[in-house]
């Protein structure tokens, strides 16, 4: 039984239906890149699997522990386990670092301790008090995770954590993403439109392109096989 198994997944919006057929399955403990081109479905996959608003699921199912997820809400995801960094962070801007984590904590039924978090992004520890507004993208993105890594989850969701980040700073968050998975065990999905990242981080990967997932491979093939990453990801 996988950790999470997606089946024959089909998701929209009200502008046209996105995913179409998405099949994958990630094992405990696993660290899973989730790959493509702008436009092949790779953020819709991930909300689907969280259970935000959007998109609007047609058909398929998504399981976790092998318990359906697509009649839950994704309060109730979270409180089974799973967290969500999402690329645009959501952050609480006018709370401090430490308010921040705090609520995170505060929402989930088994939280690991904050002071675990600073220790972990001893970057977040020099600057408890100040407010997520008045920190650069990559401070924003080490807080993002620190808070979703708080709620102590058995799986967790990184949609495109690099994007836009200064190459010092991408490196220091492949070294976070590895601590996570190696050193507590937590399992990733993680989206990358760095390809390098996903490399770096991942051990195996899908990748979709036009809503559907045209390969399935290591990271060994897919750093070898120059032919596949140009048709594929254009890189």
């Amino acid at each position: 039984m996988s950790l999470l198994e997606v089946s024959g997944l089909e998701a929209g919006y009200e502008t046209g239906q996105i995913l179409f057929g998405i099949d994958l399955a990630i094992e405990e403990g696993e660290a899973v890149g989730l790959l493509g081109r702008n436009g092949a479905g790779k953020t819709t996959t991930m909300r689907a699997i969280m259970g935000a608003d959007l998109p609007r699921i047609i058909d398929g199912s998504i399981r976790y522990r092998d318990a359906e997820l697509l009649d839950r809400k994704s309060y109730d995801r979270a409180d089974q386990g799973i967290s969500f960094v999402p690329e645009e962070r959501q952050l609480f801007p006018r709370l401090t670092v430490t308010e921040n984590v705090h609520i995170a904590a505060s929402a989930a039924e088994d939280p690991l301790p904050a002071e675990e978090m600073f220790d972990l992004f001893p970057e977040l520890d020099e600057m408890r008090d100040r407010h997520a507004k008045n920190m650069s993208g990559g401070e924003q993105q080490m807080l993002a995770i620190a808070r979703a890594l708080v709620s102590n989850p058995d799986l967790m969701l990184l949609d495109e954590p690099c994007e836009g980040l200064a190459p010092q700073i991408v490196e220091r968050l492949e070294d976070v993403v590895t601590r996570i998975n190696d050193e507590r065990g937590v399992t990733v999905l993680i989206v990358e439109q760095n390809v390098a990242t996903a490399m770096a981080v991942a051990d195996r990967h899908y990748i979709l392109d036009e809503g559907r997932i045209v390969e399935e491979v290591t990271t060994d093939r897919l750093r070898e096989d120059d032919e596949l990453r140009q048709r594929h990801l254009g890189v």
